[in-house]
């Protein structure tokens, strides 16, 4: 009877762990052994008596769903990516897993601020500082306000695109606030830390990490499959441009390989030239129109270090300053007003981060919502541990190859 009941636990924690995408849930299977067979360790000592009286299966299971939320609440988690913004080293599908203690424990408190509940121990020492070219999982800094019918896109970016159209936006009943831990999470590459500057000319594309658009001219009018499946690419990522060819996203390490095909005729960059702005872009200011490919110079704020704030640099400090740190700005005749007091300069309160992603013209990352406040990031990715996809009309595929590839 003790090995159907071990059985039985260990197909449920495989199977809930695939469902649910958690890793974690893989650890009860260690405890299962000693419970069910071995019988070395009382386990349930700390029981009351009269808990006693429960099946064991059901203290059990108690037992374990404690234990678990302890540990992704404080030390490990698991993120299921859903973009092709961190390819080819992330792709969709990938389950990827997360140390919290890593950059030093990230713990939840009581803030006043109720959009930040957690805070860094500064006095703990995680087992490394944040590097250039580290990957980074964080709360999505502009998924603090969302619309009930749009919960899947950035409210913001979709209210920039409504007010340069003229259209009228939502009633505020209609637009929901989370907090940090409710915000999506995401995984993207650190390219600055505080008190960096970052600018990002067009001729950044030279690292075989990254991925640019080519725009590829063909004979015929139809881009071949088997071009697409030596490239890893999925149908949903080539834009058609009528009269013109495919968008295709490429690394450089893949030119040479696309440029030799005799149906291809010609293939160029698709970089936008310096001083093209786009109001997508950060600062989303017309007196600084920089773009995907040409963006800064900018400072990525240090905690403790001042600016001088100016109506024009105030654009791109406002939302550190009003959201991030929670002050009341305010401007009267020309005049910068700080929680009611004139103010000349600000001092940031925590470090901030600037990440892209590795694929550069498919990715929503710091050129289009600025700085990561430090306390928005939830930790290191370590591997993937699980990978699958599964199309509408396609089966479940599990890609073998992938699995315990270390990030």
């Amino acid at each position: 009877m003790r090995w159907f009941w071990f059985a039985t636990f260990t197909l449920i924690c495989s199977l809930l762990s695939l469902f649910f995408k958690q890793p974690l849930l893989l650890i009860g299977e260690i405890f299962l052994i000693d419970i069910f067979l071995t019988q070395k360790i009382k386990w349930f000592f700390w029981l009351p008596k009269t808990l006693k009286r429960f099946p064991s299966w059901l203290n059990l299971l108690c037992w374990l769903t404690f234990t678990i939320w302890i540990i992704r609440l404080l030390a490990i988690d698991s993120i299921t990516v859903v973009s092709v913004a961190g390819k080819p080293q992330l792709r969709p599908g990938d389950n990827v897993l997360i140390s919290k203690i890593y950059f030093g424990p990230r713990l939840p408190g009581i803030s006043p601020d109720k959009g930040n509940p957690f805070f860094r121990l500064s006095g703990i020492p995680g087992i490394s500082s944040i590097k250039r070219g580290d990957f980074l999982a964080y709360n999505f800094p502009e998924g603090d306000s969302i619309l009930e019918d749009l919960a899947s896109i950035s409210y913001y970016s979709w209210k920039r695109k409504n007010e340069s159209e003229n259209i009228a936006l939502p009633n505020k009943e209609k637009i929901k606030y989370r907090s940090i831990n409710r915000r999506s999470p995401e995984i993207s590459r650190c390219i600055g830390l505080p008190g960096d500057t970052v600018q990002i000319p067009s001729s950044e594309g030279q690292s075989l990490q990254l991925t640019y658009d080519y725009l590829v001219e063909l004979k015929n009018e139809q881009l071949p499959m088997d071009l697409l499946n030596t490239l890893g690419l999925g149908a949903s990522e080539i834009q058609i441009i009528p009269g013109l060819g495919y968008l295709v996203p490429l690394r450089a390490e893949q030119l040479a390989m696309v440029r030799i095909r005799p149906e291809v005729t010609a293939m160029t960059a698709h970089l936008l030239e310096a001083e093209r702005g786009d109001y997508n872009i950060f600062p989303h200011d017309a007196r600084y129109p920089w773009n995907r490919d040409n963006f800064g110079p900018v400072i990525v704020p240090r905690k403790g270090d001042s600016i001088r704030l100016t109506l024009l640099n105030l654009c791109i400090y406002q939302r550190i300053i009003e959201v991030y740190e929670s002050n009341r700005l305010e401007i009267h005749n020309d005049q910068i007003f700080i929680n009611g007091l004139p103010a000349g300069s600000y001092t940031f309160k925590q470090d901030y981060f600037f990440v892209l992603g590795d694929n550069r013209h498919h990715s929503r990352d710091s050129r289009h919502w600025g700085f990561l406040p430090e306390n928005h990031i939830i930790g290191k990715p370590l591997l993937i541990w699980f990978s699958a996809s599964k199309g509408p009309d396609k089966p479940l595929r599990i890609y073998w190859n992938r699995i315990l590839n270390r990030l």
